[in-house]
């Protein structure tokens, strides 16, 4: 095969050497935390080893001093980062295996193809607990709406005391698309916000061959006293919480187009499409006019479909129809490497938090854990009885720190895996039809919400 190379613009190569830059401190920080826990669990297994040889030598001796290194006081202080990173884990699976269907909403009168979550950026973890938690859907009418995901939208946002209920509707844009959306990403918080900024940003894949970039600002004007149906959004009377405001068109596919995903930066999305490419662009100077499109990547050589970037900033996994998955550097440009085993097309890619796993599935029913340090695959779980259509692994917040993944699929299931071991902590059973999406939520309760083709929005906790 022939390898060719196109000059990079300026515009690319300067957002090449941001990337870099956010990659370096972000790896910095999560190897640190990862040194941390290994050298916590080998002087955990060390400590409890000479716990056991010193507390049987002290019993053939007949010695009943309680001056021991090796008591339970000084285990604890030696493991406190693994004893705290294990409890926690219990916590979060016994919670999951109790877990309940919470709420269900109608979302549209069209079937919802797909669904996410607010999340906070890694090292952010003082604000999770401060940020409004968001859901958005879209779904095969072309709009976009915000629901609440379990947090007070009132008080502290807008001088009011009402409360918003789980899955409450807080904002709607009917008409963003002019056919089905395929696939919704909503930009991480980084700092802080005030009432004045826009909150977050959505983005939306459209197979009208474009991809959309709305704001999701305060409503001052609203009646936060009034519950809206969903029936009556197309009144002029209704004002919702929030206003979804369109604010970049993205064109330049040849065909339509089938995800999308925010940059751990948030300030680039890439999306994929069945021209055989995906696409890098650039958010903060893409207008309704047109998107500023920093990167056009070819090499695959079927329809591309699922997308996500490591929680580094620094790779970017693509999918396509042929059952190929490709890892490529964003800081070079270049393919750093590709997977190959499933046995038809593959739909979705997750990196996980911690780094140094991907998580792929498609049609052939089967999650594959690929470990990129040995770049060989780690683990294959056969998930689901039919395509699986999304992954999503639990936050790296503190909260939840990674521990689970959760898929959902074409046999109308949502189903949770430990991230220790890949067993099944529960299946989430409720959707008549298909699953279309599946998301987290960040907290502590581990909430996970799910759309269908039975135009359903449910939340799980």
């Amino acid at each position: 095969t022939e390898i060719t190379y196109t000059h990079a613009s300026p515009e690319l190569i300067n957002a090449r050497k941001l990337m870099c830059d956010y990659s370096l401190g972000r790896s910095r920080y999560r190897l640190e935390m990862e040194r941390q826990r290994r050298t916590g669990m080998v002087r955990w297994t060390r400590s409890k080893k000479r716990a056991r040889l010193f507390n049987i030598d002290k019993e053939e001796d007949g010695d009943d001093s309680t001056g021991s290194l090796y008591n339970e006081a000084s285990l604890k202080e030696e493991s406190s980062l693994v004893k705290k990173l294990d409890d926690n884990c219990e916590k979060i699976y016994k919670s999951i295996r109790n877990q309940a269907l919470e709420g269900s909403q109608y979302g549209d009168v069209r079937p919802l193809s797909a669904v996410c979550t607010s999340s906070v950026s890694t090292g952010n973890d003082a604000t999770v607990g401060k940020m409004p938690k968001f859901i958005a859907t879209g779904g095969w009418s072309g709009g976009i709406k915000i629901w609440n995901g379990g947090d007070d939208h009132g008080g502290s946002q807008n001088g009011t005391t009402s409360e918003a209920a789980p899955l409450d509707l807080l904002g709607a844009k009917n008409i963003v698309h002019e056919d089905r959306i395929m696939g919704i990403a909503m930009k991480s918080y980084i700092t802080s916000i005030t009432s004045t900024e826009s909150l977050t940003m959505v983005a939306s894949a459209s197979i009208d061959l474009s991809a959309k970039l709305c704001t999701i600002k305060l409503n001052e004007e609203a009646n936060t006293g009034d519950s809206m149906e969903v029936e009556n959004l197309n009144t002029k009377d209704n004002k919702l919480r929030y206003n979804i405001e369109e604010c970049a068109h993205l064109k330049g596919h040849a065909a339509r187009l089938s995800s999308v995903a925010f940059h751990p930066t948030g300030k680039y999305v890439a999306t994929t499409s069945f021209d055989h490419t995906w696409r890098l662009w650039d958010v903060e100077t893409s207008s309704m006019a047109g998107g500023k499109e920093l990167l056009l990547q070819d090499g695959h050589a079927r329809e591309v479909y699922g997308v996500g970037f490591h929680p580094d900033g620094s790779l970017v996994a693509t999918t396509d129809f042929g059952g190929v998955v490709q890892c490529w550097d964003l800081r070079t440009g270049k393919s750093a490497c590709h997977f190959l085993g499933h046995a038809k097309r593959v739909i979705c890619s997750e990196f996980s938090p911690n780094g140094y796993q991907l998580a792929t599935a498609g049609d052939d029913g089967t999650i594959k854990i690929w470990d990129l340090r040995r770049r060989r695959p780690s683990a294959s779980i056969p998930a689901h009885t039919n395509l699986i259509t999304q992954l999503k692994f639990a936050h790296s917040s503190s909260s939840q720190n990674g521990e689970f993944l959760t898929s959902s699929s074409f046999d109308g299931t949502g189903k949770i895996w430990s991230t220790r071991d890949w067993k099944l902590l529960t299946s989430l059973q409720g959707h008549e039809g298909k699953v279309m999406g599946i998301d987290v939520l960040d907290g502590p309760r581990c909430g996970v919400v799910t759309c269908g083709f039975d135009k359903t929005l449910k939340l799980w906790q």
